[in-house]
């Protein structure tokens, strides 16, 4: 008897529970490509990880797999693989019409829209996806063939609960999972989506990035169920190891401007940040674009390791796949122009497109032969004796015969028939209440996390910082700035008279607005790998925004020091520890409301042209009613709510007050003359507290704006569809 037999069992009274909720695996009972596994697969396979990776696939990463799933399958640490089913699948938007000079962006289209811009727009019904009805079986691969804009992204985003849907974008039909609607269950805990772009942190490692997802999709190891403890300790060795990546697993992921990890590496990274979540229906949007044949099959060929031996499900869209990457699935589904024209076994699907006079020559590459033809091409491919045969042409065309086929009446039959409840559940009641099934259900005590609020503020925190640290760039370009910042101050201010002391503080206070303004730049950066993680419920959105908030605070009191340090005594203001600490106290509250405004900005901005317009009309705003430019009593009534908002205002009042209220401007000298003449100081002493609380209290509140920014609104590059239109 192995280690693992002898440990406790999950349910203490196992032997008292019903039948029908026993043993419940929606794997094993419904996938239809998979034989019985041998029994002798853990004769040569260990499932301890105190052996190491290596010790743990020396029987081979087949046979790991196979046990790996039987214990899974025992506990849930993955989630059931379900039967998708998708009947009268459809979607419709409302496409704004443009003329042919808007389309192209000519200048005279900009002027126009500038001088009309209450002009209504025209709208037009298209149709992306037509009515389409269909069965994904369980463990099976099944790939999309299609040609550009013809639905596939569209029907891969509506299979993963993903499409828009509101009064300008509608969709039609129903979608289950083994029976259950997307109303009942949260469809993220078994979806997963690889959209066509990597968006990753780039000075991340592999192993690194793969640990993080794993974290947040899974929890921590020791929350997970006794008998996986140790196997969950090395899920992310197994991914690596799944797509060929060790030689790569601490080289950094890259980007466009960071070396690190090649274009085909950085998509398997793409693919196992998903696959290490545990979903179990897996969708891929044309994970080949920029990746030649070799990679692609690869890659194709670790997740066909993956849906065989853990009993996923895998639909992939590619664009000219080899025929050795085709023959990796088990099924084909084939778009054009939002029309199914065919959805079967792989196997059946030359001979389908004989039926209808089409021959496939032996040069001639299946899956290019399959798009021409479908395409209103396939002329050419038409035997001699059949040139007079009537023969489809439109997407429509092959729709309509496709409706007609032996091979989608059995579908049919099958979705009229209903979901099979597995046999050993007497009734559908029954198989809604199992384990399973209820892991997934759409409750309100049921978290859409697997990590409390804390340990995920905590997680991303340490993410953060290892973010900022390995961006030495910018880091040491913020320190070095701030330190010749402060010098040429200094210089430039070196003990001046003390009639222009209200123009050196302002500038003193102004200049911070350019170290905050690179917020908009670093925003944008990372926003793109925000939306991706926070849409498949990596974490919650108020612990990235504290997280982000927090490691930005010795940054931003390391820059203060150095530029206020060298300014505050060379410029000869007053010698005091006190009033400096309160004037480093006042900078550095500044400095965190507008590096939170600017970051604001970036949230809400549809792109960084849009966010640096904004940020240079704030800085004008704010330099404009700081009641330096404008004095207070000549700023007109109607604009005076703009002085009390301006956080410049406040941080310029604080240091003021800070100056010319020390002991150097109460006896009656030439300071104490200037000090008459600065009519901020009319306001008080107690104004450089206050002023100090109301900069926290915008750093607070532009913060949580953020957070409410990022929460609802989405900026993601839209990828274009076509269809036909109504």
């Amino acid at each position: 008897m192995s280690a693992f037999d002898k440990k406790k069992p999950l349910l203490d009274d196992e032997d008292q529970l019903p039948e029908s909720y026993k043993s419940v695996n929606m794997k094993s009972v419904q996938d239809a490509y998979r034989s019985v596994q041998s029994p002798r697969h853990s004769m040569y396979s260990t499932i301890h990880a105190g052996n190491g990776v290596e010790s743990m696939l020396a029987g081979g990463l087949d046979r790991f797999y196979e046990k790996y799933r039987a214990l899974s399958s025992k506990v849930n640490l993955h989630l059931a693989t379900p039967e998708v089913r998708f009947e009268n699948l459809s979607y419709t938007v409302q496409a704004r019409q443009m003329t042919m000079a808007e389309k192209q962006g000519t200048v005279g289209s900009y002027v126009g829209r500038m001088f009309t811009p209450f002009k209504q727009a025209v709208y037009k019904e298209q149709v992306v996806l037509q009515p389409m009805s269909g069965i994904i079986k369980p463990g099976s691969m099944t790939l999309i063939l299609a040609n550009p804009g013809s639905g596939k992204s569209t029907f891969l985003k509506a299979l993963a609960g993903k499409l828009d849907q509101n009064k300008k974008c509608t969709q039609g039909g129903d979608i289950t999972f083994s029976g259950l609607k997307t109303s009942d269950i949260d469809t993220k805990k078994i979806v997963g989506l690889v959209d066509q772009r990597d968006n990753h942190a780039p000075t991340l490692t592999v192993r690194e990035t793969f640990k993080f997802a794993d974290m947040c999709l899974n929890g921590p190891p020791e929350s997970q169920p006794e008998e996986l403890q140790e196997v969950a300790k090395l899920r992310t060795e197994m991914i690596i190891q799944l797509l060929g990546l060790s030689n790569c697993a601490e080289t950094v992921v890259g980007d466009a401007l960071l070396r690190g990890c090649s274009g085909g590496e950085r998509k398997r990274v793409t693919v196992g940040e998903m696959l290490v979540g545990g979903q179990s229906v897996f969708l891929c949007d044309e994970i080949s674009t920029g990746l030649d044949s070799a990679a692609t099959f690869d890659i194709v060929t670790s997740l066909r390791t993956w849906c065989k031996t853990l009993g996923g499900t895998v639909v992939i869209a590619l664009l000219q796949p080899t025929p050795e990457v085709v023959e990796q699935f088990d099924d084909i589904l084939m778009l054009n122009e939002g029309y199914m024209v065919y959805h079967g076994p792989r196997t059946s699907i030359l001979p389908y497109f004989e039926n209808l006079g089409f021959y496939c020559p032996l040069r001639v590459d299946p899956a290019d032969f399959l798009i021409e033809v479908t395409s209103g091409r396939g002329k050419k491919y038409l035997a001699a004796d059949d040139s007079h045969r009537k023969i489809p042409i439109y997407p429509n065309e092959f729709n309509d015969v496709f409706n007609e086929s032996d091979m989608n009446k059995v579908t049919l039959t099958d979705l009229a028939a209903g979901f099979n409840v597995p046999s050993h559940l007497q009734t559908a009641q029954d198989f809604a209440k199992v384990k399973s099934v209820t892991a997934i259900a759409r409750t309100k005590e049921t978290s859409p996390f697997a990590m409390g609020f804390l340990e995920s503020t905590v997680l991303l925190l340490g993410r953060q910082k290892t973010l900022w640290l390995r961006d030495r760039p910018l880091l040491w370009g913020k320190l070095a700035e701030a330190l010749i910042v402060g010098l040429c101050m200094g210089a430039i201010y070196y003990k001046p008279a003390p009639s222009i002391y209200l123009r050196m503080l302002f500038f003193s206070c102004a200049v911070f607005q350019r170290q905050a303004w690179q917020q908009i730049t670093i925003g944008f950066a990372l926003r793109s790998v925000f939306y991706k993680q926070r849409s498949r419920n990596f974490f919650r959105t108020v612990s990235y925004t504290i997280a982000e908030s927090i490691v930005q605070v010795p940054v931003n009191l390391c820059v203060s020091l150095l530029m206020c340090t060298f300014f505050y005594f060379m410029s000869g203001l007053t010698v005091d520890a006190g009033r400096f600490f309160v004037f480093l106290a006042t900078c550095v509250s500044f400095q965190h409301a507008l590096g939170a405004y600017m970051s604001f900005l970036s949230s809400i901005s549809p792109s960084i042209t849009i966010g640096q317009t904004l940020a240079a009309f704030s800085v004008c705003f704010f330099l404009l009613f700081s009641g330096n430019i404008i004095l207070y009593d000549l700023i007109p009534t109607y604009w005076t709510w703009m002085y009390w908002f301006n956080p410049l205002a406040w941080a310029l009042r604080s240091v003021v007050l800070n100056e010319f209220y020390s002991d150097n401007y109460q006896a009656n000298t030439t300071r104490a003359t200037n000090l008459r003449n600065v009519q901020m100081v009319s306001f008080g002493e107690s104004y450089i507290g206050i002023g100090i609380l109301v900069l926290l209290a915008y750093y607070v509140l532009f913060t949580a704006m953020n957070t409410a920014a990022l929460h609802y609104f989405r900026y993601e590059k839209r990828l274009g569809v076509s269809g036909g239109s109504k």
